[in-house]
């Protein structure tokens, strides 16, 4: 391929990463609309107890446990941009069905389950086929810019996302809410028949071989690397914590607090504002730390300001909340954009799909963990309580992290 060839494919790779950015970050912003409407609906308009609100989480979570190793084959076998298109249409439709129950006067408890029972499994399809983009479309040493810009993304949602889904269940009611979140896959749709890259199917070769002999060799590939391996314990505690600060938070700030909606709203999108600065400021914390260090030392140093969580109050008392958001979620920014670079340097690319499909399994599989744990500390003891317990197990997480050589590496190796 001439130069000039090279210059122009790898200019449209660029633009389709900016398309796939676009649609997931918009996807993922409208997406806490469920997030918030979800738990409100069911406590205000169905009688829902807090165990069973955090029974709503856990259940988004649970295909993270059943589907995601075979996911991270299957996925594999058919074009990327095909699954995504796929993933995002049937999620679309699936979370329509809410409202459209509520409106009909239809809806119950177990219909709020079961649809974020299937919306998590097609998200179980397009993540891994998400986090396998980069190197695919990206040379690498734009890897860490384009985990910035993926977790910009999450941060993104989390910072704006409870904010303008506060709002709508204010103004629109919980039940029109959802309508939001179908608005954001369709967008994201949208973006992805705009990408212009054609990607073939990266597991055909493997395919004779069997689910289980793939899934093996990629675990057996794991198993030899106990920096992955660090990074995936350290990666899983995490997650548990935040599916188990997610069954809390809403219930705790509406409840025990006493916020209405939209400053609910406000509040926990200071959570995704911490992660978007700590998304902006990670590529330059790894060029000044290494991008070994930043995968741990930033989360390590800032995690305490997450105990002041559960100390919030009405009126002043809330700047806790904000304050302690902020710092605890910008180190674990810098955390995410860390571990998934990692992961995606120390891996060979046709080993990458079922790699994440496994770190995935361990590590969103705690969030289903989680989501239980926090339920069950909310019943027992109360939202504040549990939150602060909650707050205190985060702490280890990027500790578990750098138990491996990893705290001995400033930059991490490129694999050749």
């Amino acid at each position: 391929m001439s130069g000039s060839a090279t210059l122009v494919a790898d200019a449209v790779r660029l633009r389709d990463f900016r398309l796939l950015w676009i649609g997931s970050s918009i996807s993922q912003l409208c997406g806490m609309a469920t997030v918030v409407a979800f738990p409100l609906l069911a406590a205000q308009a169905l009688g829902a107890s807090v165990g069973e609100v955090g029974l709503i989480t856990a259940a988004g979570y649970l295909p993270w446990l059943i589907i995601t190793l075979p996911a991270g084959v299957y996925s594999s076998r058919l074009p990327p941009r095909t699954v995504l298109l796929l993933t995002d249409l049937s999620r679309a439709l699936i979370v329509t069905m809410v409202p459209v129950l509520a409106a009909t006067g239809q809806l119950a408890l177990w219909h709020l389950y079961l649809s974020n029972i299937l919306v998590s499994c097609a998200t179980v399809f397009y993540e891994i086929v998400y986090l396998s983009m980069p190197p695919r479309l990206l040379p690498k040493d734009k890897l860490v810019y384009g985990n910035v810009r993926l977790q910009m993304a999450r941060a993104m949602s989390l910072a704006f996302g409870p904010t303008l889904a506060g709002f709508t269940v204010q103004f629109l009611g919980a039940e029109h809410a959802p309508l939001l979140n179908t608005g954001g896959f369709l967008v994201s749709a949208s973006c992805n028949l705009l990408m212009r890259e054609r990607i073939g199917a990266g597991g055909a070769q493997g395919g004779a071989r069997g689910l289980w002999a793939e899934l093996g060799e990629a675990a057996r590939f794991i198993g030899r690397r106990r920096v992955i391996l660090a990074s995936i314990a350290g990666s899983a505690v995490g997650n548990c914590c935040f599916a188990a600060y997610e069954a809390l938070v809403v219930i705790f700030l509406a409840h025990d607090v006493g916020v209405a909606p939209g400053t609910l709203g406000m509040l926990l999108g200071s959570v995704g504002i911490g992660g978007l600065i700590g998304a902006f400021g990670a590529g330059r914390v790894s060029r000044r730390l290494g991008t070994a260090r930043a995968v741990w030392l930033p989360a390590a140093t800032m995690a305490p300001a997450g105990l002041l969580l559960p100390l919030t109050t009405p009126g002043s008392g809330l700047f806790l909340f904000l304050s302690g958001a902020l710092l605890f979620h910008a180190g674990y920014a810098v955390f995410t954009v860390g571990q998934a670079t990692l992961v995606q340097l120390l891996t060979p690319p046709e080993l990458l799909p079922r790699t994440v499909a496994c770190v995935r399994f361990v590590s969103r599989g705690m969030l289903f963990v989680g989501g239980l744990v926090g339920g069950a500390l909310g019943t027992l003891f109360g939202p504040r309580v549990g939150l602060a317990v909650v707050m205190l197990l985060w702490l280890s997480a990027p500790l578990i992290a750098a138990s491996s050589k990893l705290r001995q590496w400033r930059d991490i190796p490129t694999l050749e």
